[in-house]
């Protein structure tokens, strides 16, 4: 059933239409069969993937199913030993993809804490209480403070009705409502004559009717977006996508050649097929996968102890290639907790320290002292006026609630925490002083007015607007007496306002009055020749460590857009205080004046700027901003805790949804969940994003060396198998031995280096740019065909200390055994010179803290015992077919290394020779 134009009908009309009735509300029989029709009212959830689905999606990268496909072959042509290592390098890496990916899981399922609340409603002529989710269409329903509104409903009737709505629109402060009918067409945030599913109760109770229920209400509709916005390919899954298919072509190129090559040569069929696909694994690094999914998986643990919980690791890489953060305000940038900032009362103005609904702050003067003790008990009567004229109620923590937290208005809640910072009892003033009547606040009155009976006789106390105080005023309290009001105390007071305003403060003034009650009065008699006590001035204040964090962004050559449903004003306030831009200007674009713009314009708008604020928009404007900047080359991370962040979450490449305060929609859309709300978390996420894909390629360009020196021992070997009918210089089962036992752990390990010291003031990686470029080319090609070559001097050398010329004769020989374990070693032993040197771009190993990552130096002496193990236990040796080799041999093996470290340490030289060429300054 729509309900987009309720708004714009009377509540005669609507009640007609849904066939029900304001005194008796639907029958109970209708009801049931409504729900059956409309279904349950409630959101539909994702999918939960199950378990054998999660460990099948661990195989559905090309490099792993190239492995799988490579073991299949070599168990059908009968080289049952390779087939069964690379289904076992296979298995380790799905096995530790699915663990991660189920830990995540099962964390953000701990999230959700829905509980099947229950709503007051009439059915066949009486007020009951039915569950939510069986609310239905026609249900006539009663809203009291603090009720959380189940369903989209129409406002047939209420009193000081007003609702939080900052969960669908951003709007931090509360919405007075009213049941007038509404002309003209109006956003969701002017429909004042609605109340919306998902937002709460702040003040006042109504009895309204329900026009929409479950995913057909505004909430649902979001949740609908949220579904049908399509994912983003993370750029690391895209780079190693193109890497996957360049090297597949390669590997099958070479394969296809070498076989031919070998019938050529006379070789049998399954030598050939055994050799050509050795290389095949040699090009396509086995590894690599592996290696992508620890250093995700440790880049997951490292931001989940830090607050931050991954659903998908790649989200891990890509938060390090962020470009532009789109922040929501309320309740991301500030703690969506009104709190009392200034206090204006005797001509004077007062700082209250604290945030939030905590009651710990004390009153400090404008020189940050503490006042004397005579200012402080007469700052204390405006707050205490403030107080009682107040319904709202401030809580400890709970098992719900991590902070103090609010029930009813959060203005009103603010004043209260604010009296009790200045050791006011609130709730024991209104046991021993009740109140005896109230005149509620209304938009037209836009005040509110409380009578209490005193020790010293009948006391009003009222709160509202300046302009609505000043009204009724008569008096001033100044020096401790009531004096009258002047002109020139309402333009001071006017004044005062006018600066708060300015800064987006929300500002209340407080008065009193004594007067002689005789029983029930009406407001005009009573709210007269009121005493103006002073101004309070409140606002949402920004997180704890926030202006820092944004700090830290700039630094680090992140844009920080605002994209909020809260007014212009507001979120500029807010972006100044938290220093989102150099100076005071910060470009601002409303929500009208973005629909206006087409692409091309908006484009032009964005473009070279640092910081925006977009006001007053809904989700669809979120998702078109976020859509822009992606096709401008941008990695765009969204943050946000309201429904009406979820599609732009969804949209971009990494959603950040809040833990505590966020709603369940916003969790289910995101990538990232913030356990402490806190955005300086997503900045330090970023730092660990950067630092793992850092790390990733360091262990991409070892594994990339290591298997080119593989792929140039087996070129090399062909070749002289060809001239002088040598013996490949080693086997297919070898090679994947390199992989199993010399570098995956160690390889695995490297991505546990700590961040760079200068991570976070390099500009983020540019998305297009491929991890290889020519230089870094042609550095592996060389470094690789350096490996291979020592690999087969080694090889040589030994039948020449041996005296003995191996032949293709010679395969079952125990020397060749022994040669190829040389081999074999020499690649292992260079590998690890290898990762050991690439923790370092530049820097020579011996002048950087060699220790800082112990876990890869254990990882690689583990490794060089497990090499030690299969050559010298016969079980393992056999199966591999190695061949115990003597100390001499080792001597060579170590040389090599050695060999190779001498030139690894020469081509950085003259990198640093080029930077410094680089930074020199040029000469005229």
């Amino acid at each position: 059933m729509p309900s987009n134009d309720f708004y714009r009908r009377s509540s005669e009309e609507i009640i007609l239409e849904l066939s029900t009735s304001q005194e008796k509300g639907l029958t109970s029989i209708e009801a049931k069969k409504r729900l059956a029709l409309y279904g349950n009212n409630e959101l539909e959830s994702k999918i939960k993937i199950p378990l054998w689905l999660l460990l099948l999606s661990q195989f559905r990268e090309l490099f792993v199913i190239i492995l799988v496909i490579g073991a299949l072959i070599s168990i059908l042509i009968g080289s049952y030993r390779n087939g069964i290592i690379i289904f076992v390098i296979v298995i380790v890496n799905a096995i530790i993809g699915f663990v991660q990916e189920y830990r995540a899981n099962k964390i953000i399922e701990k999230l959700k804490s829905f509980v099947k609340s229950r709503a007051k409603v009439i059915r066949d002529g009486v007020l009951v209480e039915v569950s939510q989710v069986e609310l239905v269409p026609g249900d006539i329903i009663k809203l009291e403070e603090g009720d959380k509104v189940p369903a989209d409903i129409r406002i047939i009737q209420c009193s000081d009705f007003r609702t939080n709505e900052f969960a669908l629109t951003g709007e931090s402060l509360p919405q007075t409502k009213n049941e007038d009918l509404i002309v003209e067409e109006v956003g969701i945030a002017d429909r004042k004559n609605m109340a919306y599913a998902g937002t709460t109760v702040a003040s006042g109770n109504s009895i309204g009717v329900i026009i929409a229920t479950g995913m057909k209400t505004e909430t649902g509709k979001i949740a609908y977006l949220t579904e049908e916005t399509s994912d983003v390919q993370t750029p690391l899954q895209k780079e190693l996508r193109i890497l996957a298919r360049e090297l597949t072509i390669i590997a099958i190129i070479i394969s296809i050649g070498l076989f031919t090559l070998g019938i050529l040569q006379e070789f049998s069929i399954y030598m050939s097929l055994v050799y050509a696909l050795g290389v095949a694994m040699s090009v396509v690094p086995q590894a690599l996968p592996a290696q992508v999914t620890v250093a995700l998986s440790n880049g997951s643990n490292y931001l989940a102890n830090r607050k931050a919980v991954v659903k998908s690791l790649p989200a891990v890489e890509t938060l390090g290639s962020t470009t532009v953060i789109c922040t929501d305000k309320t309740g991301t940038l500030t703690k969506n907790e009104m709190t009392v900032r200034s206090i204006w009362f005797n001509g004077e103005e007062y700082k209250m320290s604290g945030l939030g609904y905590r009651p710990e702050g004390e009153i400090l003067d404008n020189e940050g002292k503490s006042p004397a003790k005579e200012e402080i008990e007469g700052i204390k009567k405006i707050l205490r006026a403030g107080s009682v004229a107040s319904n709202a109620e401030i809580h400890p923590p709970d098992k719900e609630h991590n902070e103090w937290y609010p029930i009813g208005d959060p203005t009103e809640a603010a004043l209260i925490t604010a009296a009790t910072k200045t050791g006011i009892d609130c709730k024991e003033y209104n046991k021993e002083f009740p109140e005896i009547q109230e005149f509620s606040f209304t938009s037209e009155r836009k005040r509110m007015g409380s009578i209490r009976k005193e020790e010293s006789g009948h006391v009003l106390y009222v709160k509202g607007s300046v302009g609505s105080i000043l009204s009724i005023s008569k008096y001033i309290h100044l020096n401790g007496k009531d004096i009258p009001l002047t002109e020139e105390h309402i333009s001071n007071i006017k004044k005062v306002n006018e600066f708060y305003a300015e800064n987006s403060m929300r500002v209340l003034a407080l008065g009193h009055k004594s007067l002689e009650y005789k029983g029930e009065c009406l407001a005009e008699e009573a709210e007269k020749d009121v005493t103006f006590l002073g101004l309070v001035a409140m606002m949402d204040p920004p997180k704890e460590g926030v202006r820092q964090a944004i700090s830290d962004a700039k630094k680090a050559h992140i844009k920080i857009f605002i994209l909020t449903g809260d007014h212009a004003l507001t979120a500029e306030a807010i972006g100044k205080e938290i220093g989102i831009s150099e100076d005071d200007e910060i470009p601002i674009i409303t929500g009208k004046e973005l629909k206006e713009l087409n692409d091309e314009k908006l484009i032009e708008f964005i473009k070279g700027k640092w910081s925006i604020i977009f006001s007053r928009v809904d989700p669809e404007d979120k998702v078109r901003v976020v859509k822009i900047l992606e096709g401008q080359g941008e990695i765009v991370a969204v943050t946000g805790d309201g429904v009406n962040d979820a599609p732009a979450l969804k949209r971009a490449h990494i959603g950040v949804a809040m833990g505590l305060k966020g709603t369940e929609v916003t969790k289910e859309a995101s990538d990232v969940v913030l356990l402490d709300d806190n955005f300086a978390t997503l900045v330090d996420a970023v730092k660990g994003g950067r630092t793992i894909y850092n790390n990733l390629k360091k262990t991409f360009f070892a594994t990339m060396t290591t298997n080119g020196g593989q792929l140039a021992l087996v070129l090399l070997g062909l070749l002289a198998a060809a001239l002088w009918d040598y013996p490949i210089p080693i086997l297919a089962v070898q090679i994947l031995a390199i992989d199993l036992l010399g570098e995956i752990m160690p390889l695995a390990f490297l991505t546990f280096d700590p961040p760079d010291p200068d991570i976070m003031t390099k500009p983020p990686r540019n998305p297009n740019e491929h991890i290889f470029h020519k230089r870094s080319g042609m550095e592996v090609i060389f470094l690789g065909i350096l490996i291979g070559a020592l690999a087969f001097m080694n090889f040589f050398l030994f039948m020449g200390r041996e005296g003995i010329i191996l032949t293709m004769e010679s395969l079952d020989s125990i020397f060749y055994f022994k040669a190829t374990t040389i081999s074999y070693c020499t690649i292992v032993y260079c590998q690890f010179v290898n990762i050991l040197e690439r923790r370092y771009w530049h820097t020579s190993i011996f002048s950087w803290n060699f220790f800082s990552n112990k876990l890869l130096l254990g990882s690689i002496v583990a490794s060089m015992c497990l090499v030690f193990t299969a050559i010298y236990v016969p079980l393992i040796s056999n199966l591999l077919s190695f061949g115990g080799i003597t100390i001499v041999d080792w001597g060579y093996i170590i040389s090599s290394a050695a060999i190779y470290l001498i030139v690894f340490e020469v081509l950085k030289f003259i990198k640093r020779l080029e930077f410094k060429k680089k930074l020199a300054p040029v000469v005229n």
